[in-house]
């Protein structure tokens, strides 16, 4: 009986000395590390940071394909001091909001990735213990800081907020007709698209034969009043023309302008 009882009163006081000799851990934040570095200790610049960030992700996120991603900055060189380990290399910033272990959508956080010869070397982000200082996630310009004495009182606050906006001409992608030659059951058919129109027809002599259209990045897909289908691969130029259920398979080419 004796060694029944020791047995459940020792776990009580090691529990007990644990509380009054391991202290409760605060918030922990990284912080900027101030020595100055050569530019070979950063490494190269990440060119292709999205593509190692996605990469990242999904294999990291216990849910990544229903996670929503906003990068709050490009690169910057940066060096920050984390538990005793140093870190150096180019940031990174992202909102995330994603699912964790327990299938729950967490709310938006801020991931920080420390990335350095096309590798994740640091990603920290802000939960119950850690958090991200706004600062590491900024470039913070000193020359654009006043005082408070230097605040200007007399202008209103719609002047202050004043800004000049200027406007940046539109890039012409996708605006002008783009002309397409399809050679299908060895009979070549030109149809002309416009993406930024959402238009799509057949030209047939001096006709029109218009079509309703769906564009992706990938397919064209379009369609007439008369049940004609065309699905057209925008990679390999590959198509699938479907007329009264019968399906002809073609090829099109794409053409910049018209010949003459």
């Amino acid at each position: 009986m004796k060694k029944y009882i020791l047995l459940l009163i020792t776990p009580l006081v090691l529990v007990g000395c644990a509380k009054g000799v391991i202290p409760i851990p605060d918030m922990v934040y990284p912080e900027r590390n101030s020595n100055i570095y050569s530019e070979e200790s950063y490494g190269l610049y990440p060119q292709e940071y999205k593509t190692i960030l996605k990469n990242y992700l999904m294999n990291k996120l216990p849910y990544p394909d229903d996670a929503r991603v906003e990068f709050v900055n490009k690169p910057g060189k940066l060096s920050i001091n984390q538990l005793g380990n140093t870190y150096t290399g180019y940031r990174v910033c992202l909102s995330i909001n994603a699912r964790n272990q327990k299938n729950i959508f967490t709310g938006y956080k801020t991931h920080l990735f420390i990335i350095k010869d096309g590798v994740v070397s640091l990603h920290l982000f802000d939960s119950g213990l850690l958090k991200i200082p706004f600062e590491l996630c900024v470039e913070v310009d000193d020359t654009k800081s006043i005082l408070i004495d230097e605040i200007d009182t007399e202008s209103t606050i719609d002047k202050m907020d004043d800004v000049i906006i200027r406007d940046i001409p539109k890039q012409d992608s996708n605006i002008r007709d783009i002309f397409l030659s399809c050679i299908v059951d060895e009979t070549e058919r030109t149809f002309v698209f416009n993406e930024n129109k959402q238009s799509f027809y057949e030209a047939i002599g001096l006709d029109k034969l218009n079509y309703s259209v769906k564009f992706s990045k990938t397919h064209i897909f379009a369609s007439n009043e008369e049940r004609d289908e065309i699905l057209i691969n925008r990679v390999s130029g590959t198509t699938t023309f479907t007329r009264d259920s019968k399906i002809s398979e073609g090829k099109c080419s794409l053409l910049d302008q018209t010949k003459f």
